[in-house]
């Protein structure tokens, strides 16, 4: 099995290590180099141009956008993934607008930032929970602004309520008992939602949220 490359960027002794040991737990990940700066995961990275760069916010030497530019200068498809300890949706937009392909708070639990390690792999864009949760907030307040302007994409009160539940991870069973209706009628909604907005999981979403919201 072909061993996932990784190089991390993170200013913090205990960040980085940790990050490194939860990582290194798994045979198919490889962590090429650790380091403390900007500048050392650019000279990492035209040595091993493809790993998968995992890039803390606050590193001290160059914002997240000095540094894709640089990465994609070395390799068009440089695969970022930004660790913070915000969610600050300014940072998180100019993050994503300056391609990252990966978004996770610092307290992401292990076992999450090994999922997204693979995702972003993979060529697919993945967030945090807590992150997704920023962006369907940003997306449910678009799809409000939309109803009030006459969009034929608007989805109901009743549609944004499931749709929060099927992101939270539960299931149409789950869901129905929570909101006193029958599982028959969250299929209903849940495929109108994937209907109305043309999506088929939580990713989709994302991706799809930032596109109508202007982030992408």
């Amino acid at each position: 099995m072909e061993s996932i490359k990784i190089l991390i960027a993170e200013s913090s002794d205990m960040y980085r290590l940790g990050i490194q040991a939860a990582l290194e737990k798994h045979a198919d990940f490889y962590v090429l180099k650790s380091v403390e700066s900007g500048a050392d995961l650019i000279r990492a990275y035209k040595k091993n141009p493809g790993a998968i760069c995992l890039l803390s916010s606050n590193i001290p030497d160059m914002n997240i956008h000095e540094a894709m530019n640089k990465l994609k200068e070395i390799h068009r498809g440089a695969l970022v993934i930004v660790l913070t300890h915000s969610t600050d949706l300014y940072h998180l937009n100019q993050s994503l607008k300056a391609g990252v392909m990966g978004y996770l708070t610092k307290n992401t639990p292990a076992e999450e930032l090994v999922k997204i390690v693979r995702e972003v792999h993979t060529g697919e864009q993945a967030f945090s929970d807590s992150v997704s949760q920023i962006m369907i907030s940003q997306y449910t307040d678009y799809t409000k602004r939309s109803a009030q302007t006459g969009s034929k994409k608007s989805i109901t009160k009743r549609e944004k309520e499931v749709l929060k539940l099927i992101v939270d991870g539960y299931t149409s069973a789950e869901i129905a008992k929570m909101l006193y209706i029958s599982t028959r009628t969250v299929e209903t909604h849940r495929s109108n939602l994937m209907n109305k907005l043309g999506i088929k999981n939580t990713a989709a979403l994302v991706r799809y949220a930032m596109k109508e919201a202007g982030l992408r």
